[in-house]
Parts: structure tokens; sequence; C-alpha cells
């Protein structure tokens, strides 16, 4: 079975309340907001609208899902499609924004392709997935006691505060940052992430079925070096210490 097949019928199996982000209502409003804050002008799409209630941001606003009951019970204009094939004709859509989905997706470098191919000139995103999820999450370390887990796990258990300390990680992943921006100024740069081992057999927790690890300086950098205005980031310095914070981007117009 596919990457693909397996996701969606994990999805369509899940239980509506199992899934989804404590924050996702204030990532809606933040999303709202940048599209009123910029003039976007719709239609709006929404990737991977999930099982939260959805209220419509912006105008013309569709959703979209892998799963056909997360449209079905939470829209009243939805699509059911994957989101690395947009069903929409080019340069049809206004603005498409996503929270906390595209981390779901095995390959998030055609999601961006297809937000580029879709969106107007001049039109907006506001990307806000899971960023930085951890390798650990498909096995529920971080909620699983000690008892139930084997010799190496409890190890790598005990390692979680270090490994989700701030220093730690930026000792990492700013040199990839720096290499990044680098490349950048050469032309457009491939997306870069971690693959992970998503957990399709049972949710245990937060991003344990996460197919990926994604940076948003990586995103920006993406979007920048393809001469797109990168509105959240708009300075090499803003991109090198991005945190958690959307991504949020304008298409440049073609003359």
């Amino acid at each position: 079975m596919s990457d693909h097949a397996r996701a969606r019928a994990f999805y369509e199996g899940a239980r509506r309340v199992a899934l989804g982000r404590a924050e996702e209502p204030l990532q809606r409003q933040l999303a709202a907001a940048w599209l009123v804050r910029l003039g976007a002008d719709g239609p709006t799409l929404e990737l991977g609208c999930g099982a939260t209630t959805v209220r419509a941001v912006g105008s013309g606003y569709v959703a979209l899902d892998l799963a056909m009951k997360a449209v079905v019970e939470n829209s009243n204009r939805g699509v059911v499609a994957d989101m690395e094939v947009l069903p929409f004709r080019d340069a049809s859509i206004g603005c498409v924004f996503s929270i906390a989905a595209m981390e779901h997706v095995p390959n998030p470098e055609r999601v961006l392709d297809e937000i580029a191919r879709v969106l107007r000139d001049g039109g907006i995103a506001v990307l806000a997935p899971a960023w930085h999820c951890r390798t650990w999450a498909a096995e529920g370390l971080e909620f699983r006691p000690y008892s139930a887990l084997r010799f190496s796990q409890k190890a790598r258990k005990a390692l979680i505060p270090l490994r989700n300390a701030i220093w730690w990680r930026a000792a990492f992943e700013l040199p990839r940052r720096v290499v990044r921006e680098m490349r950048a100024r050469r032309g457009p740069v491939a997306f870069s992430y971690d693959r992970l081992n998503p957990n399709l057999e049972h949710y245990i927790g937060t991003d344990s079925d996460a197919f990926t690890c994604m940076d948003p300086q990586a995103m920006a950098i993406w979007f920048a070096s393809r001469g797109w205005e990168v509105v959240s980031h708009r300075t090499r310095r803003a991109r090198l210490l991005a945190r958690h914070e959307p991504v949020v981007v304008r298409k440049r117009t073609m003359k």
C-alpha cells in the first residue's frame, strides 16, 4: 500500500477528537489576520482542513482534505483531494493557507510546487505546519511511561529534554541554515526536510503521524530563491532566527 493510501485509510478511520493541535484556533485567527493585512483577494483555499471545526477564512473559502470525513463534516464548500496534486487550474486561486497539515504529507516539496502553480500573480500563501516534528513522536516516547519502554527507548526518552533545548537544536540547525542561505544566492534551491517514519496504525499523540520534519527557514528560502516576497521573514537574519511562526509569502507578479 502506498504512503498516500495508508494516510487516507488512517485519517478516514481516526476518531475526530483524537487529531488536531490545541493551538489551531489561534493559528487560524493568525492566518485570517495576515490575509486581511495583506489585502488578499480570494478564492481562498485551505490545505488540510482536518478534523477540527472549520471556520471559513478569507473570501470564497474552499476546504481541502485527503479524508472525505473531514470535508463532509466540516465544510459546505469542500474538496476531497491530495494536496500534492491540487485539482485546480493554473493561477486560479488568490490565497492559500494551511495549518498543522503539511507535515502529514509524504512529499511536501510537491505541495510547494502546486501552491506556486495554482496561485495567481500577487497571490498570498500563509503556511503554518507543525515545524520540527520529533523523530520519537511515532513511538510516543513523550507520552508512554518508562515501564512500557525497551531499554533503548528509555535512554532516548531520558534525552528528550536535552534534545528539545533551544541551544542544542540551534547547534545542529544553524549551520544548515547558513548553508541554505549561501546556496539561495545562486538561484532556486530544493526544499530540504527530514523524512520521518509515521505511525499510521495508532494515534499516540501530537505528530506521531507526521511524515516529515520541516524547518520554517528552509521553506522561506525555497520561496525567496524563486523571487517571491517573503513577508514574514524579509531579511536573512529573520530567516536564520525563525522558530515556530508561519511562513507568509506573496507570489511575484510576472510582467
